[in-house]
């Protein structure tokens, strides 16, 4: 039985990594802690042990994983608390705003140990389009293009201040869709980053750029992306391969891979019981989370290994340096 801490209660924690937790049987939930005592009442009708001060609860039960949920500008402090006391720590998106800090909270640990919850890896249609790209089933994977905007995207509480969020819509959002592109691509190195973006207040609100992407065969890929707030867009990523172009939309439960032929024909890679699975969040993070207790227990790295996400930190590093 994996004993596991749990550091902040917000919606992601709660209506996502609580009920994956709590329908596992190989993990017991150790304790709850969070500044807040919102959720106090009903976790201990749960009989789950809830804490508002973390030393308190790291010494009053010993854990194997943490869990961390807090905001981005508390997690080194968190990180500082733990890092001596657990063998195992998973991390909530955003992580790391430079290949420093990635290094920092990873140097003690090896990578099987940790993950972070960039969970949309494990998506069905993600899956599928990294198993097209490897057989080249469409040819060559010719570029990548991303498009999200949406006008109705907030920078509330703590990811309104700078300071306490460390980036804005890139990292918040866009860090999603760029470690999907480095990911179905087995990018081993990307070059000639290149952005321009609009600020409001610290945060980047709008921005666009491109860089290519060298995978593990040596093959230059392009990636275009286009990320804002002042407008809607098409919301997907693009795969221009030799013979046609498929569209993956990554913020859609239930969604579909979409084929475009050179013909303007359209076809859906529709769901077929199991082809497109796993589609929603549950279903998606609970195979992230079995992913990352199999890699833990057996001591071997996965395709969520902390390495595995090392790129995702230096396109961070790269967009906020320039």
């Amino acid at each position: 039985m994996i004993k596991l801490g749990l550091v902040g209660i917000g919606n992601v924690a709660w209506n996502v990594h609580l009920p994956i937790l709590l329908s596992r049987t190989d993990i017991k939930l150790t304790w709850v802690c969070d500044v807040s005592s919102e959720k106090e009442i009903v976790l201990k009708r749960k009989n789950i042990p809830f804490f508002t001060d973390l030393e308190e609860a790291l010494n009053t039960h010993k854990c194997d994983i943490v869990l961390i949920t807090v905001p981005y500008y508390q997690r080194k402090n968190i990180f500082d608390k733990i890092k001596n006391n657990v063998s195992g720590i998973f991390f909530e998106k955003p992580f790391a705003l430079s290949t420093k800090e990635h290094s920092y909270f990873t140097k003690n640990f090896d990578d099987h140990e940790i993950t972070i919850g960039f969970m949309r890896r494990h998506m069905g249609t993600v899956k599928n389009i990294k198993e097209i790209i490897e057989n080249q089933l469409f040819g060559n994977l010719k570029s990548v293009n991303i498009n999200f905007g949406d006008i109705h995207y907030n920078f509330d509480g703590y990811r309104s201040e700078k300071n306490k969020a460390g980036g804005g819509l890139f990292f918040e959002a866009g860090t999603h869709w760029i470690d999907t592109a480095l990911f179905t691509t087995n990018a081993k190195k990307i070059e000639k980053f290149f952005s321009k973006k609009k600020f409001e207040d610290g945060l980047d609100i709008e921005s666009e750029g491109s860089f290519n992407i060298i995978d593990d065969k040596n093959t230059k890929i392009e990636c275009k992306f286009n990320f804002t707030i002042l407008k809607n867009t098409s919301n997907k990523m693009t795969y221009v391969f030799d013979n046609c172009s498929i569209d993956l939309f990554l913020f859609e439960d239930s969604s579909s891979l979409i084929i475009n032929s050179n013909s303007d024909n359209k076809f859906t890679i529709k769901n077929n019981e199991t082809m497109n699975f796993p589609n929603d969040s549950l279903s998606v993070g609970f195979s992230f989370w079995d992913k990352f207790i199999i890699s833990y227990k057996n001591k071997k790295k996965s395709e969520i290994s902390i390495d595995t996400f090392l790129l995702t930190s230096e396109a961070v590093e790269l967009f906020y340096e320039n």
